[in-house]
């Protein structure tokens, strides 16, 4: 398996990858996990559920854009020198940055070659501005390329019809989808009189932080009024990029105390911090992101909370399906202000979605319930 990110498990977004490598494993196969330490910080080589990983050392700056094309030939030069050295059936890359390495290799040996696409539409969103000409030329790069590979691992329906239109048919959607062991054994939550709307994830630029602070705002004045009795807190838990934090600042400290940050965390909170929480907001602003489907979704249905989400992706069909939360225009304060307010004044229907969203988590959006299909993959191959 090809990863041009240094992979370390305890970082949320390596899930997916230690998922199927777990899976292949437990099926009797030998794993490797080839991936690239851009900070030097890693063990060059250790061993993680039974997959072997091995990491490259080669210093490289993250989301530079083609700055870093130099580096990534230094890790396909790595790349190629390893697999001349170790057999090997199948080449497993991990999305477009793996791709031209990972199939020339198997190609060169006569081996089979899979691509795994957890990126709707690559660096879409992530490169500085003044890149922005070259996502053209990577969207063309990744459907040629896309054609030569055995088969194809995707996220999201949106993926699915995109290559269906280049003329590829051989496809597993498998989704970055929490373990069962993430299933909440209840959705009740306590009964405290503060009902607590929590945003868990990174906090940067376009990404739905202004709309929320100007929504939750708007919230709050709109309910000093009422006379139920009901306090509301908004929790934010996730890491705040340098370059953003004074904005950060500047949207929520006017909000004083109802405003609560808890900053990083280690994926095993995930569970305590769901918990904790009666709403689970999904709000991304700008096109950047209009074609993902966010692991935060799963993860909130897995644990029984409602969500208030913006439609991107397939949400707005998952969540209208399971009907689970509520959906708001994301570049509306006033529609996230109804959305939330919505939940927040009718504790039954946040248990009745609740419950829901634990259900469908359950037959269809975890780990557990994909991973036979992603098994079937391989056997065909």
């Amino acid at each position: 398996m090809l990863y041009s990110m240094s992979f370390e498990p305890f970082q949320g977004w390596y899930r997916r990858v230690l998922n199927e490598a777990r899976t292949l494993v437990e099926a009797g196969c030998e794993v490797t996990l080839l991936a690239w330490d851009r900070s030097g910080q890693c063990a060059e080589e250790e061993t993680i559920d039974g997959v072997r990983i091995k990491r490259f050392r080669i210093p490289a700056a993250t989301n530079r854009g083609p700055i870093n094309g130099i580096n990534h030939l230094k890790y396909h030069r790595a790349v190629q020198a390893y697999l001349r050295k170790h057999d090997f059936d199948v080449v497993h890359c991990f999305n477009v940055d793996t791709m031209p390495g990972g199939l020339w290799a198997a190609r060169r040996h006569g081996k089979k070659a899979v691509l795994d696409l957890c990126e709707p539409d690559y660096y879409r969103g992530f490169w500085n501005g003044r890149f922005q000409w070259a996502l053209g030329g990577i969207d063309w790069f990744e459907r040629t390329l896309a054609r030569r590979f055995d088969h194809l691992f995707v996220h999201n329906t949106y993926q699915i019809e995109k290559f269906r239109r280049a003329g590829i048919s051989r496809m597993t959607q498998a989704g970055s989808y929490p373990n069962r062991s993430m299933l909440a054994d209840g959705v009740e939550r306590p009964r405290t009189g503060t009902v607590v709307v929590g945003r868990l994830g990174t906090a940067y630029a376009n990404n739905g932080f202004e709309e929320l602070a100007a929504a939750f705002g708007r919230l709050l004045k709109r309910r000093s009024d009422a006379s139920d009795g009901i306090q509301y807190k908004l929790r934010l838990a996730g890491k705040v990029f340098d370059d953003y934090r004074p904005t950060f600042m500047r949207l929520f400290e006017p909000l004083g105390d109802q405003v609560e940050v808890t900053g990083t965390f280690d994926v095993a909170e995930l569970p305590r911090l769901y918990r904790e929480i009666d709403i689970s907001l999904l709000l991304y602003g700008g096109d950047s992101f209009g074609n993902v489907t966010p692991t935060k979704l799963f993860e909130s249905m897995a644990c029984g909370v409602p969500v208030v989400a913006t439609a991107i992706g397939d949400v707005a069909q998952i969540v209208t399906e399971g009907c689970c939360g509520v959906i708001v225009d994301q570049n509306d304060p006033e529609s996230i202000c109804d959305g939330i307010e919505k939940l927040a004044s009718d504790a039954q229907l946040r248990r009745t979605m609740a419950a829901n969203a634990r259900a469908l988590a359950e037959k269809k959006y975890t780990w557990e319930a994909v991973q036979d299909d992603f098994l079937a993959a391989y056997r065909d191959l």
